[in-house]
């Protein structure tokens, strides 16, 4: 617990110092780098050293990170190249018997890079302080999720994906997370609409991440993805709920502002 806290005191001003001012060109540069970290992790969940397999999958994730984050017009060819640059690489997989994990590579980078969408995000109205509302959100929602579920939790929200985790403390988190992510917004002078968008989405979204996540880790019994962050396990882990969170908040947002 104390490394936790620690780690949190450590990581929670350079999130809110990144989110709020920070220049965007370094912003991109940091998520970039943070979902290549989470990349490798994902990557690592299959035991096997880090090979040329896993070099050029990592490379096709930088390389579309780029287009998406830099060149966003040409962002869905640099995805479908990628695409097809791995189903080339695979008319060896029959023979060296890694065809599947080569699914599982592509798969993880189409999961790494839901958090690039921080960027577009925090280029809509409001963007940055909407993505400080959303981090507030699921920080508060993860640890009422966690004393809740340990206080009153009964019913298993997820038995075989993450048996620790119930329907109970799910509701707390949920419910708390975006209320007082809402308050936090409304504190803030930002639209009430937006805030309870980005409160309530994170919140439900966050729990499909957090489960998400979690089946490749137990499909390969691993506990964290790596020990990166002291008390918290890997990048993976700590920024599970974040990665569906921001994707469904944007697109929320998006489809929100466009039709009304």
């Amino acid at each position: 617990m104390i490394k936790r806290v620690i780690s949190a005191l450590v990581l929670v001003p350079i999130v809110v110092y990144t989110v709020v001012w920070a220049d965007f060109f370094y912003v991109k540069l940091l998520v970039m780098l943070i979902g290549a970290l989470a990349y490798t992790e994902w990557m690592s969940l299959s035991f096997s050293l880090f090979n040329f397999t896993k070099l050029f999958y990592l490379s096709c994730f930088l390389f579309f990170s780029v287009f998406f984050l830099f060149y966003p017009d040409y962002s869905m060819d640099a995805l479908f190249f990628c695409f097809v640059a791995h189903m080339v690489v695979n008319f060896t997989s029959l023979e060296e018997g890694s065809f599947l994990n080569n699914q599982f590579y592509f798969s993880g980078l189409l999961y790494s890079s839901l958090y690039l969408f921080a960027v577009p995000f925090m280029g809509l109205y409001s963007g940055r302080l909407l993505l400080l509302v959303l981090f507030i959100s699921i920080w508060v929602g993860d640890s009422f999720a966690f004393f809740c579920g340990k206080a009153f939790g009964k019913r298993k929200l997820a038995p075989v994906i993450s048996p620790k985790k119930t329907v109970e403390g799910a509701i707390c988190g949920v419910v708390f997370g975006a209320a007082l992510g809402g308050v936090f917004g409304y504190l803030l002078g930002l639209d009430i609409q937006d805030v309870l968008v980005v409160a309530s989405v994170s919140n439900l979204s966050g729990i499909l991440g957090d489960l998400a996540e979690s089946v490749p880790k137990r499909f390969f019994g691993k506990k964290d993805s790596s020990n990166l962050i002291p008390g918290h396990g890997g990048v993976l882990d700590r920024l599970d709920s974040f990665a569906f969170a921001v994707f469904f908040s944007y697109l929320v947002l998006l489809w929100k502002n466009s039709l009304f």
